[in-house]
């Protein structure tokens, strides 16, 4: 059983790409120079998904990319020479990163400007993709940076 199967109620998974495969899951690890939870990496064998988060107005984005995409994204984007305590894994489609991230708060998940790339410039989002998925914390902080 996913944790996906037991996803906050205002969220609604609504693209599924392919599972990651255990290569480029090795990969990703291998390259990462912080240690991705495993959290992620039950999502990703899964599926690459993208979540719609029920807003008032609407709905925002999020996508948890695949294995193979964090491993193309984050040399792309230069994310390591900017962050280098921390692993793009996934994006809100309106110009932000989502990463694991060694910020001010400690370990855990940020988000930051694609066009603004600085440790400082971290929004400390929540401890743990399951906090944010299943419990909701740090929502609010996700949509007010959307």
């Amino acid at each position: 059983m996913s944790f996906l199967d037991e996803i906050n109620q205002k969220y609604k998974v609504y693209f599924y790409g392919e599972a990651s495969a255990q290569n480029a899951i090795q990969n990703l690890k291998d390259f990462s120079a912080v240690s991705i939870p495993e959290e992620y990496f039950e999502i990703v064998r899964e599926k690459e998904i993208e979540i719609s988060i029920k807003e008032d107005d609407g709905y925002v984005g999020l996508s948890i990319w695949g294995a193979d995409r964090c491993l193309e994204c984050n040399p792309a984007y230069h994310i390591q020479r900017y962050i280098p305590n921390g692993i793009a894994i996934g994006d809100n489609g309106g110009g932000s990163a989502l990463l694991y991230a060694n910020g001010k708060k400690g370990f855990g998940l940020y988000l930051v400007d694609f066009g603004d790339l600085d440790e400082d410039e971290l929004i400390y989002i929540s401890k743990s993709l399951k906090d944010l998925l299943l419990k909701g914390i740090g929502i609010d902080v996700y949509l007010n940076n959307y």
